[in-house]
């Protein structure tokens, strides 16, 4: 069951972890709905009555609640004790599940919603696996202003890349973190890199985003840089992109239901109707996977960030991307969604796409023809001739269609009409403040800056 109580002998191995490598006080991490790490700190000897009985917090200080009903019960889960090097010595993490005091799962918590929405498809015997891809940039500050830092692009090393020495020290604290790195570069833009690291299970995986998150700004800030997972921190360069790989396991073998050695293509039925309801709800799972204003400063053309709603083997200007690989390489056979970014909530974030890809299945969605073009260079009557549709252009229209579309909004259950509220406000102060969205789509506003620089 979802966040279970952990038994005597849970209990007594974390004693013994905690005892073993002289932990003095434990970080315990919530998730909010916007997908931001809040925590409290406990001494070690308060871990054994938190293990069993939770600690209380304010709900609605985290946004989860009214203020009528704001008391919510943390509870640790045992299996994420973690000893992370980016920490103070002594400290240890573990994230939480959120009950209501009588005992019942809060039904607005997105890390335990994630857990039962894949319990929910383990008993029909399959695993989600995703691995993301997440971008961020190093920003350096003078006189009040922000710039990338350095002048690197594409696969650039030092001394084109100045970030090397801290973009090191936090793949080490990350592997030591028990992280599996796959490979770290400069991206694209100036400032900006990537560490990729393994997949996993979803829940896993979303927990990775989580950490990663933490040990790159902590590190950064210790080296008197600042790093940020804004979408768009600068106008007229690529933004962040948190491209989502994923694939559906067959739990008693291990197969991979995405491959088929037998299709021309290497893809079998099952992924291909999966990517026609990533497609069909690809409207409303733009409030999810690319849930701020500055989100939408980053879905335009010609920055390797998706716009129409179209697939291909390959192709980096369509939402949907299926990577190439040599032949017999089935195990590699994956969709990768570029939709999402990482201002998103990754536990949200999973539970939309797996459901949207879910729904495609039981319906035989039919995803279209792949489209081998740069869609980039489509006129807008070409794109229309082929039914290719595209992305909602701001926030507001991102709220709207995630409203219309009962699949994705019903996945996140007590989340979704708490999301919606959220959203929509979001927009409006955005609005009020700065005016109407067409005359200010070309720049970065200082509303931006001081809203998501440093909280994405």
């Amino acid at each position: 069951m979802r966040g279970e109580r952990p038994d005597e002998e849970a209990i007594n191995s974390i004693r013994e972890q905690v005892k073993r490598n002289d932990i003095r006080y434990i970080r315990l991490i919530i998730v909010n709905l916007q997908g931001q790490p809040k925590a409290m700190l406990i001494p070690e000897y308060e871990l054994e009555e938190a293990l069993r009985y939770g600690k209380g917090f304010d709900g609605s200080s985290m946004g989860f609640t009214g203020i009528e009903r704001s008391d919510l019960i943390a509870y640790p889960d045992p299996s994420s004790l973690l000893i992370p090097m980016w920490e103070a010595p002594g400290v240890a993490l573990m994230f939480c599940y959120i009950y209501n005091p009588d005992g019942t799962p809060f039904e607005g918590d997105p890390r335990g919603l994630l857990r039962a929405t894949v319990e929910e498809l383990e008993r029909m015997g399959y695993g989600f696996i995703t691995g993301p891809e997440v971008e961020f940039f190093y920003v350096a500050e003078r006189n009040g202003s922000i710039s990338p830092l350095g002048s690197g692009g594409y696969f650039d090393l030092p001394p084109l890349d100045p970030a090397e020495e801290m973009k090191m020290e936090t793949m080490m604290c990350l592997e030591a973190a028990g992280f599996q790195l796959d490979k770290a570069h400069h991206e694209a833009a100036p400032g900006q890199q990537e560490i990729n690291f393994r997949f996993s299970d979803a829940l896993k995986t979303a927990d990775n985003v989580i950490l990663y998150k933490l040990a790159v700004k902590t590190i950064a800030q210790r080296y008197g840089s600042l790093a940020t997972f804004m979408p768009k921190p600068f106008w007229g360069i690529n933004g962040n992109g948190c491209h989502i790989h994923q694939s559906l396991i067959e739990l008693e073998t291990g197969r991979n239901l995405f491959h088929d050695p037998n299709s021309r293509t290497g893809l079998s039925e099952e992924a291909l109707h999966y990517i026609g309801g990533l497609l069909s709800h690809a409207e409303a799972l733009s409030l999810v996977v690319s849930p701020t204003v500055n989100s939408y400063k980053r879905l335009i053309p010609h920055h390797e960030a998706p716009v129409y709603i179209c697939w291909d083997y390959g192709n980096r200007s369509c939402i949907v991307r299926i990577p190439r690989y040599p032949k017999n390489t089935g195990k590699y056979t994956r969709i990768e969604y570029r939709h999402p970014d990482p201002s998103c909530n990754p536990y949200l974030a999973s539970i939309a796409i797996l459901k949207a890809g879910m729904d495609g299945i039981r319906r035989g969605a039919d995803p279209g023809e792949p489209v081998s073009r740069n869609i980039y260079q489509l006129r807008d009557e070409e794109l229309e001739g082929m039914g290719i549709r595209r992305l909602p252009r701001h926030l507001g229209e991102a709220v709207e269609a995630f409203s219309k579309d009962k699949i994705v909004s019903g996945a996140l259950g007590g989340c979704s009409e708490l999301l919606i509220r959220l959203k929509e406000r979001e927009f409006e102060e955005y609005l009020s403040s700065v005016g109407d969205w067409e005359d200010n789509i070309e720049k970065i506003t200082n509303w931006e800056l001081e809203r998501y620089l440093t909280r994405c």
